[in-house]
């Protein structure tokens, strides 16, 4: 990631990991979904880009912490 910005590789991988964890918990509420998206990015710009690692790392959260 450079200057903050994701690439588009980072965006699909970014996305797919938002989605994965929104299917499996079934968490279909929009503003659910962005405050999940929230903590992504947060550990995104925290240098985790490893899909695995950006999964364990959404799991780890507690969803009122999310």
């Amino acid at each position: 990631m450079e200057y903050g910005v994701a690439d588009s590789a980072e965006l699909t991988v970014l996305a797919k990991a938002l989605n994965d964890y929104c299917a499996r918990h079934r968490i279909k509420c929009e503003e659910e979904r962005e405050r999940i998206g929230r903590k992504l990015m947060c550990v995104f710009w925290r240098g985790v880009t490893d899909p695995d690692q950006l999964s364990a790392e959404l799991e780890r959260a507690r969803p009122s912490k999310l």
